[in-house]
């Protein structure tokens, strides 16, 4: 199956401190300027500075790639642009933000969030986008999820994600293990047989407690059994909720986990650069994170979130999506912004960050995935069914904090099984 075919049939369902930067050189010598895309064109005017809030950490490989692109945008349209490396934290910062006045042009989060919790705030971008030709350079059924959640383009996706249990190879090797599980059953003899390696087999940070449990629920369930729980407090009442959690437990139990998970963000996830974890569910910008905190030089492998007995979905379901960016309607910078924003999704600078982010480029017309996740393609290819963020356990916004206390209880080993359950049933109650 072609790769946009591929896709197309997962989204269309549904689908430290802040750093504030201006444009520069960026301290790049002549021949490292010449390397970089070469841009030219008409640009729009700004009257004044435009203020972009981005997701990423300051100093981390995404904000370097990005810093770039907007010093090349600088140089090419004599605009300026602020950027302010928020971090993972902007989703709970945002809102609030654009309330109060902030003056705020480009905001960046989960392109999914971006279209539903954050879509009031956002500019529609159809008509700067059709002139611009925007869907000829983009993926439709990215694109396509967005207006489906939105009722309109409210932000342009970029960094396309796939998601599975990704690993360091060595700690395979060590382990003597030769193939990838595919059920359960099979990724439970893994884990034992990398624990008796000496490795801890499990990487889980508190950001990613909702995954890990939605992903397991829906292998089960399915998504929309998952969201059907979630929004309607059938804790108790579903038999697979408590199958779910008793996995989980297990693993626990078993000490599968780090002795630190679930922990702060990226404390665990940065135990695989240091050789101490072997796994980690979760999605592909981990080898770039994790080479990025620790300086690591892993050999990435990643498969299919196991299939469970008697599940609705099995490995063929692959949770994916995109990174975004937004306008907020209240700019007066909105056709700069857009601007910018084309600037860095699409074109040669797309494959420059995603080149320097190992990240699945924006593009289409650019192709090539980087080396450090080449064999995610496997899994990736062989998926035809999609899932959303957190495979539909975040689809409640009232209960997702209560979901991940409880999930933090229950992968800390301070909950059984039964408590995860009825202490969900009574809060959703």
């Amino acid at each position: 199956m072609k790769k946009k075919q591929f896709i197309a049939v997962l989204l269309s369902a549904a689908i430290a401190a802040t750093l504030l930067a201006g444009c520069g050189s960026g301290g790049e010598t002549g021949q490292e300027q010449e390397d970089k895309p070469q841009v030219s064109g008409d640009f729009t005017k700004a009257d004044e500075p435009i203020v972009y809030w981005s997701m990423w950490d300051a100093g981390s490989n995404s904000a370097v790639a990005i810093q770039e692109a907007i010093d090349a945008y600088c140089e090419a349209s004599g605009n300026e642009v602020q950027v302010e490396w928020k971090g993972r934290d902007i989703q709970t910062i945002i809102g609030a933000s654009i309330d109060a006045g902030e003056q705020i042009d480009i905001y960046e989060d989960d392109f999914q969030r971006l279209s539903t919790t954050f879509a009031d705030y956002a500019l529609p971008l159809d008509d700067m986008a059709e002139e611009y030709g925007y869907f000829d350079k983009s993926n439709e059924a990215l694109t396509s999820a967005v207006e489906g959640w939105a009722g309109s383009l409210k932000c342009i996706p970029y960094q396309g994600y796939a998601s599975g249990v990704i690993y360091n190879k060595a700690a395979f090797e060590a382990a003597g293990i030769e193939k990838e599980p595919e059920t359960w059953e099979e990724f439970l003899d893994v884990c034992q047989k990398i624990k008796d390696a000496g490795y801890n087999p499990l990487a889980l940070d508190s950001a990613y407690t909702t995954l890990n449990l939605g992903y397991h629920l829906a292998r089960y369930i399915g998504q929309d059994g998952v969201k059907d729980v979630v929004d309607n407090g059938k804790w108790a009442e579903t038999p697979e909720v408590l199958q779910m959690a008793q996995d989980m437990e297990e693993l626990v139990s078993k000490g599968y986990f780090s002795e630190y998970a679930p922990g702060a963000f990226p404390e665990c996830e940065n135990e695989i650069g240091y050789d101490e974890t072997a796994m980690i569910v979760n999605a592909s910008w981990i080898p770039d994170e994790v080479t990025n905190n620790t300086g690591c030089d892993l050999e990435w492998g990643m498969f299919s979130y196991p299939s469970v007995e008697g599940g609705v979905d099995g490995t063929e379901a692959m949770m994916v999506g995109a990174q975004g960016m937004s306008i907020n309607k209240k700019s007066e910078n909105a056709q700069a912004a857009f601007e910018l924003m084309m600037f860095i999704t699409t074109g040669e600078w797309d494959a420059e960050i995603a080149s320097q982010t190992n990240a699945i480029p924006a593009d289409p017309a650019n192709g090539e995935w980087p080396e450090i996740i080449q064999d995610f393609k496997p899994a990736f290819d062989q998926a035809t069914k999609g899932y959303e963020w957190a495979c539909g356990m975040e689809n409640n916004a009232d209960m997702t904090p209560i979901i991940s206390e409880w999930g933090n209880k229950l992968f800390g080993g301070e909950c059984t099984a039964q408590e995860f359950v009825d202490g969900l049933e009574a809060a959703s109650n």
